[in-house]
């Protein structure tokens, strides 16, 4: 019964998912949610009381996303600086192939409407870009006087931004190609001199591959 129920409401996230991409957060109706699909009116109720529950609840599932990335690809890289490169270029292609992360940084986004249950995505996606930046210093790779929590607002900001430009049609550059860029960008005035040859291969290779 459990695990039923457990499927019910993965089934309810992953409409709502969809619904408030397309839709937004004062666009969707809860009928909207449930139009179509294998699930009940009274289902949804019984596991989110409001809109406003059900949009904090596809916030969330992406909450812990960059820390669960860091965790996941950490040892393919003895390094930070290139770890936080491959953690920003798969960020990149699950806002473009991930309905569930375009929902979430959408809602984020309109948080204001959404109201104080709603969680705070984006300064917890900042919070683990800023440690790995300070662990990058610590390992003489970032300039120890850089700013990390202004350099991980920037780089947070401009893939969520990025992402809302590739969605209403503003900007035709894929956001593979803008990370690369905004990493080629940042990394001359972030990187130990010394490293910073090194660093750039890297992001070169990261780039031919993906």
């Amino acid at each position: 019964m459990q695990e039923r129920a457990s499927q019910t409401r993965r089934l309810i996230l992953e409409a709502a998912a969809q619904t408030f991409e397309t839709h937004g957060y004062q666009g969707t109706r809860l009928q909207d949610v449930v139009a179509g699909r294998a699930v009940s009116k009274g289902a949804l109720y019984f596991h989110f009381a409001s809109k406003e529950e059900l949009a904090a609840a596809v916030i969330n599932e992406q909450h812990d996303l960059l820390a669960e990335l860091a965790v996941m690809l950490r040892p393919r890289h003895s390094r930070t600086v290139p770890l936080l490169i491959e953690m920003s270029r798969r960020i990149g292609d699950l806002l473009r192939d991930d309905s569930m992360t375009r929902a979430s940084t959408r809602l984020a986004c309109e948080r204001d409407q959404i109201g104080p249950a709603a969680p705070v995505l984006f300064d917890a996606w900042i919070d683990t870009v800023e440690r790995l930046l300070e662990e990058a210093k610590a390992q003489g790779d970032v300039l120890p006087d850089a700013d990390s929590r202004m350099v991980a607002e920037l780089i947070i900001a401009a893939l969520a931004g990025m992402q809302r430009r590739t969605r209403t049609g503003e900007t035709s550059l894929d956001l593979h190609t803008f990370v690369m860029g905004m990493w080629r960008m940042i990394l001359p005035g972030l990187a130990v001199p010394e490293r910073r040859a090194e660093i750039l291969d890297h992001l070169d290779a990261v780039d031919k591959v993906s």
